[in-house]
């Protein structure tokens, strides 16, 4: 096994450094906000729609990733009812806890999840999460199955909605 660097031996238990790694998630996430409104300031709407392409293609490049992660096989993505073990290693690796599915059949895979790290710094700018969550997902989704058709959020905690929902159908 790789030995540790220096740097990441903190003189602190892991439950400070959880509280820490919290302020740093929130800095950050205000970092992004501040990233995004210069850019809109300064690039417009071509702006946005380039950070959505660069999002849509880094979607595209992490679904095999996610795939081996989670453990799901191709023939997993073969319709939607195996998106839930994927989804749910996304959502667990970024402290996104949920009740339940809205839906989980071959034809259609919709979550709510009710927590998010990042949902108050984002709320500032709440196209954020449809921007660049969206299309990684819609890429990520594509990437899978071409089948797979993402209907994107119908619900999201940054514009004030209870929840956050995301929506796949497949192709009919």
């Amino acid at each position: 096994m790789k030995e540790k660097p220096a740097y990441e031996n903190y003189p602190v238990s892991e439950e400070e450094m959880c509280k820490r790694y919290k302020s740093w998630m929130q800095v950050l996430a205000l970092y992004v906000v501040m990233a995004y409104e210069t850019g809109k300031e300064v690039g417009g709407e071509e702006y946005v729609k380039k950070m959505k392409d660069k999002f849509h293609d880094m979607g595209q490049k992490s679904a095999q990733m996610w795939m081996k992660r989670s453990g799901s096989q191709p023939e997993d993505m073969a319709d939607c009812s195996g998106l839930p073990k994927l989804q749910d290693c996304m959502d667990d690796t970024f402290a996104n806890f949920w009740h339940g599915y809205i839906e989980t059949t071959p034809e259609a895979f919709e979550k709510e999840v009710y927590t998010c790290p990042i949902a108050g710094a984002w709320s500032k700018q709440p196209e954020l999460c449809e921007i660049l969550l969206g299309a990684s997902m819609c890429g990520m989704m594509e990437s899978l199955n071409p089948k797979f058709k993402p209907k994107g959020f119908s619900q999201l905690l940054v514009k004030g909605d209870k929840t956050c929902r995301f929506r796949v159908e497949m192709e009919k």
